[in-house]
């Protein structure tokens, strides 16, 4: 059994659990893993809120201030760009920014019940949560923002105005870390903001607003699970803030906890126990007008069985000489034995329909488990009338578990005549047919679910003083330090050398007993021949029969891998703001300042991912580091108010120089208006160039390993194929330029409605792009021959055996479309009922490379970077609120679209390419027991609709692979607030 010393860990040990099914063996390793993280969590709440009280003394050295804070009333609802004193997407405090602005106000997270900032964030149309389910390669449970479907890494995420260090080695940012118990309001601008906030805010920026001014105690416990009695998720959260020294020092501290159970089996659901998968059609020719791919059930594998079936050339051959039916092939029943293997129909490299095959779609995962903690601990001494000091200090730990099929072999598995294993029958007909070897396929059921557990440490303290003078000037200097560890841990991996070798097992002649070949060849191998031990530990595999591998062959191959990464930020920044002179038609603003900031990624694994010899992920160490400085100024000219022909008018303009360490600098600018005709119409306008500079992983990566499906355009067969993604450090900052306008209408005569529109155009030059590996294959075949360096083909077989996949700049990236915001609140029965919808139609999500343009607006399937998005998505609320009584009700609609946008263009793809659209009912209620306690309770997706059917193309295929429809089904949370 393979394990390593992880620095502060203890020696990580697969347990065998004998007696177990192989699914059952993971689950119970599933629960003692996590049990052995809950202590911390204590320990961890205990010392933060101890270390608190010892920031007051650093308040001695403090002389500063900044701009006012939003609202903190805990029960003010924020609605609009007009509550917040300070709003998101501009430097200057008191100005409407002419950007797109869609709020979530304390009101409605009440209302959501939300436990995580996913459930939140799902509601708002311009966004997707991206949320890793399954894939090695990429953080375990991870919920990203992406807004306008352009990528994580084109969101810039900010708790309470300044950014968030990155939380994995990839540079994304898991929003499960920001501590709900305290967010008082998200703000989420819909266009560019890099002139306000830097790089990474091409696509826009959310802004999550913590509430620092809490006075009392509030306590939040909730439970909820599915109607199928699974995915339990019980939380707690609580927070308490209070003011001493006639009011002069606020303390604030919270935390919360969260276990969401997961479901990691789709076969619970009914839509996902059909065994549905995306085949090959063996049948299809360019011109015979029958479909390339077909979407199955009852899949099962084509080369794979519990015992080991011989590859169908093979079996046909050998199982006439054994004197099996025809048409049957050959696999391995009880002890080993040959018996027959029956076809199914629509038999491709990897799945067929029907037949004996194996399967392991039913343990798909829907949701990975998640068990998450945060604390926060804040402090603000009011030094004098004009000068504050301001520290506090977050911190999280998210544990994710994900679990995929046991490790396979798909046919790849060569087997000599004189393997110490091979039945007597087996040999004999191989010889009659003058073989003197055979290729076979297995999964490997004894090695049970490879699972993969990561966990998320972030650290965040920010420090800094506030202060004002003149009157109308305001100013800030601060510090933030972030600290995020990630690790990732892959039990059940495979070691492929000692896999390969114990295969190959031969009868030592001086025993009789079975012994590696190689070992046999070379009993005593140096150091220099057998660096790793495989030689000198070798133990023979029995790969035929089910249950037939030994716990000491086991120990011999399989294992734990792991990797460790450490994400550093440390961001310096001064801001200046105020009004220098007035015009006729009033002040004009300026805000100034400064920044620096530092990332750094180290990424360490073990020996043999660094050596590339585990069968997945395979992390290879590196390390990348660089620095940013930037300036930037921004000014507010009203040039009339109250005027014949305006009621309103004013210019905004903004600019920043940003100089990177590693590619130069770059400037980015802000130009728009908002213009009032009369009181109640206001017209908006802004134009920008934004950028976003690569990542430490984008830079420096030096390969990341995943398996998937791919499809050779030269045989329409699919295998599964290693993929390696590496970082390319010639890449160039991207630039995007950004254009919205838009109308907002507040009509007196209906006082309480508020309606915008806004259309968007983003065009981003010299896109970081990862072009996916099926792409790749396909255009080198399509005759593109820059990308055949990347396809690896056996010279034997011609079978490709890897896709080297790197990011480069592209031509361009491009989304346009409009977003619809409608709210109308009014007194009704001696309450207040309050309306609201949010629409986003999406024109266009293209990407242009080498000339050829993709578009990936409803793309309702699986695919490659950048995702597809519906081309409508509308959320309706309605809420009516009495004194003690509120109810909602929710409305959700996701537009279909297409299985995949480039099918069925030039060739017949696939027969049916269309995915209906869906739509959800919510309801939610609460009730004020006094003034103190409140119950309340939702449900999501009332009449448990179901996901549409679209399988991905891994061993163990996402039935819905979507991440707009839900999988998880009716789900009902009940709980109760304490608020004192």
């Amino acid at each position: 059994m393979r394990s390593y010393q992880i620095e502060d860990r203890e020696d990580i040990v697969v347990e065998d659990l004998a007696g177990r099914t192989p699914f059952a063996a993971a689950k119970c390793l599933s629960r003692r893993t996590r049990a052995l993280t809950r202590p911390f969590h204590q320990t961890a709440l205990f010392a933060l809120m101890a270390g608190i009280p010892l920031l007051s003394p650093m308040a001695a050295f403090a002389q500063t201030a900044a701009p006012p804070e939003a609202p903190s009333d805990p029960a003010a609802e924020v609605t609009g760009e007009n509550d917040a004193i300070t709003v998101t997407g501009t430097r200057i405090s008191g100005f409407t920014a002419p950007t797109p602005l869609t709020t979530v106000g304390q009101a409605e997270l009440e209302s959501k019940a939300v436990s995580t900032v996913s459930e939140l964030l799902d509601d708002v149309p311009q966004l997707r949560i991206n949320q890793n389910i399954g894939k090695s390669s990429e953080p375990i449970g991870a919920s990203n923002a992406d807004l306008r479907g352009l990528g994580t890494q084109r969101t810039l995420v900010l708790i309470d105005g300044r950014r968030v260090g990155f939380t994995d080695p990839a540079g994304t940012i898991d929003t499960n870390i920001v501590p709900v118990a305290l967010i008082s309001s998200v703000e989420i601008v819909t266009g560019g903001a890099s002139a306000a906030y830097g790089s990474d805010a091409v696509a826009g920026v959310v802004n999550f607003v913590l509430n620092k001014n809490l006075q009392g105690l509030r306590l939040d416990a909730s439970y909820g699970q599915t109607i199928y009695d699974d995915h339990r998720r019980p939380s707690i959260s609580g927070a308490y803030g209070t003011s001493f020294a006639d009011g002069k020092v606020q303390l604030t501290v919270a935390g919360d906890y969260l276990r969401n159970s997961g479901q990691t089996s789709q076969a619970e659901r009914p839509w996902g126990n059909r065994q549905t998968a995306l085949l090959t059609n063996p049948a299809y020719t360019p011109t015979n007008g029958q479909p390339r791919l077909i979407i199955s059930d009852n899949a099962r594998f084509s080369q794979m069985t519990a015992g080991g079936v011989l590859t169908r050339a093979n079996g046909l051959a050998l199982a006439q000489r054994l004197g099996f039916p025809t048409g049957t092939g050959v696999q391995f029943g009880p002890n080993g034995q040959p018996i027959p293997f029956v076809y199914g129909t629509n038999i491709g490299g990897t799945f067929m329909t029907g037949g004996d095959g194996a399967q392991v779609t039913d343990e798909g995962n829907i949701l990975p488990e998640i068990e998450r903690f945060t604390a926060f601990g804040g402090i603000r001494i009011e030094l004098s009338e004009n000068l504050k000091f301001f520290s506090d200090f977050i911190y999280a730990k998210v544990d994710s578990l994900s679990d995929l099929t046991p490790n396979p072999d798909n046919g790849n598995l060569t087997i000599r005549n004189d393997n110490a294993f091979l039945p007597l029958a087996l040999r004999s007909a191989m010889a009659a047919a003058g073989l003197t070897s055979i290729t076979m396929g297995r999964i490997h059921f004894e090695d049970e679910l490879s699972r993969f557990e990561s966990t998320t440490v972030s650290r965040r303290f920010t420090f800094g003083l506030e202060g004002r003078f003149g009157g109308s000037w305001t100013w800030d200097v601060s510090g933030q330090i972030s600290r995020n560890d990630y690790d990732q841990l892959s039990f059940n991996n495979r070691i492929n050398n000692r896999f390969t070798l114990g295969l190959d097992t031969v009868v030592n002649p001086a025993t009789g007993q079975p012994v590696c070949r190689a070992l046999l060849n070379n009993p005593n191998p140096s150091a220099a021949q057998d660096p790793y031990g495989d030689l000198r530990g070798c133990v023979p595999i029995n790969p035929f029969g089910a249950g037939s591998i030994s716990q000491a062959a086991l120990g011999y191959y399989r294992g734990t891998s792991y990797l460790r990464s450490r994400q550093e930020q440390d961001v310096f920044a001064v801001n200046l703001s105020g009004s220098p002179f007035s015009t006729w038609a009033g002040e004009v603003k300026v805000a100034l300042g400064a920044e620096y900031r530092r990332e750094q990624t180290s990424l360490r694994s073990d020996p043999d991912s660094a050596a590339r010899r585990w069968r997945s992920v395979n992390a290879q160490p590196f390390d990348g580091e660089f620095d940013v400085k930037e300036g930037y100024a921004e000014v507010v000219v009203p040039l009339a108010r109250g005027s014949r022909f305006a009621e309103n008018l004013d210019i905004n303009g903004a600019i920043r120089y940003t100089d990177y360490e590693l590619s130069g600098g770059v400037t980015t600018w802000k130009v728009g208006a908002n213009y009032s005709p009369f009181a109640d119409l206001r017209l908006r306008a802004t134009l920008s160039r934004d950028i976003r500079a690569p990542n430490n992983f984008e830079l420096f990566s030096r390969g990341n390993q995943v398996i998937n499906a791919i499809v050779d355009p030269r045989t329409n067969i699919s295998r599964q194929t290693v993929q390696i993604t590496s970082g390319n450090i010639a890449l160039q900052p991207e630039k995007a330029d950004t254009f919205t306008g838009g109308v907002i209408f507040t009509p007196s005569f209906l006082p309480g409605l508020r309606a915008s529109v806004d259309y968007y155009r983003i065009k981003i030059n010299d896109a970081v792009s990862v072009i996916a590996a099926q792409s790749i294959v396909n255009f080198c075949e399509e005759g593109r021959t820059e990308f055949c360096a990347g396809v690896v083909r056996d010279p034997a077989t011609q079978i490709i055996s890897q896709v080297n996949v790197i990011p480069f700049n592209a031509d361009s990236l491009k989304t346009s479309g409009v977003d619809v915001e409608l709210q109308y609140r009014f007194a009704l029965g001696g309450g207040e009922l309050n309306l609201r919808g949010l629409a986003n139609y999406v024109a266009e999500l293209s990407t242009t490379s080498n000339g050829v343009t993709n578009d990936y607006v409803g793309l309702a399937g699986v695919a490659p970077p950048p995702q597809g998005v519906p081309e409508w998505r509308v959320n309706l609320d309605a809420t009516y609120s009495t004194d003690t009584w509120r109810f909602g009700i929710g409305y959700r609609y996701i537009d279909g679209g297409k299985f995949d946008t480039r099918f069925n263009i030039t060739t017949l793809d696939i027969a049916d390419n269309n995915i209906s659209g869906r739509s959800y009912v919510d309801l939610s209620a609460s009730y004020k027991l006094n003034t103190a306690i409140e119950l309340y309770g939702r449900v999501e997706n009332l009449f448990n609709v179901y996901p549409p059917i679209a399988p991905n193309g891994i061993t163990q295929p996402t039935i819905a692979s979507s991440q707009f429809f839900d999988r998880r089904g009716t789900f009902i949370a009940v709980g109760g607030r304490l608020r004192l």
